[in-house]
């Protein structure tokens, strides 16, 4: 495979990441679909009276990537750009594995809030602990984590995936500082 096919097919993986993570934050910008911007977990506690997710996992996020996942994907399955999206995507299948892959991210993201917030992290705060760096890099990559396993699993080129990864960690970490920068997010 040329160097060119591949980071088309590694493009085309990012982007049903990438594409609404984007709308996320115009969306949040622009104040739009404010009914859904409301927390997953309702504000309810866990067992040790703290949040489930927090505040700031909220069914807006939900719906636009889950649904922003499957319309990229479903776009990029179009027969005409078969030879440039990664096999994955390529065919009839294309929404739902972008179905898929929004629900994975999701899911990852979920996780990481759980455990952060059982830590005694609140939403969208970093903690001033020595493990600030591994609180960073969590943050970073727990949807992309989920994803790529859920990418492996349905036989994508690890390789693939593993390049993938970490440019999708390196756009993460360049959207987070838009966020904060737009006071979309708090330090």
């Amino acid at each position: 495979m040329s160097a060119l096919h591949f980071a088309s097919q590694l493009v085309s993986l990012l982007a049903t990441v990438l594409l609404p993570g984007v709308v996320l934050i115009v969306v949040l910008k622009q104040g739009w679909m404010r009914r859904l911007a409301v927390p997953i977990d309702a504000g309810s506690v866990w067992r040790d009276g703290r949040p489930v997710f927090g505040q700031t996992k909220t069914w807006l996020g939900v719906v636009i990537y889950v649904g922003g996942a499957a319309v990229v994907a479903g776009v990029l399955g179009h027969p005409d750009l078969a030879s440039w999206v990664a096999p994955v995507l390529s065919g009839s299948r294309s929404a739902a594995i972008g179905f898929a892959i929004g629900v994975a991210y999701v899911l990852g993201e979920l996780v990481n809030s759980f455990v952060k917030r059982r830590l005694g992290i609140a939403s969208s705060v970093e903690t001033s602990s020595r493990w600030r760096g591994v609180q960073r890099v969590a943050d970073l990559a727990d949807g992309i984590v989920a994803v790529s396993v859920l990418l492996v699993a349905l036989g994508s080129s690890p390789l693939l995936v593993a390049a993938t990864a970490l440019v999708g960690v390196a756009v993460h970490a360049a959207t987070d500082l838009a966020m904060h920068r737009l006071r979309l997010k708090s330090r």
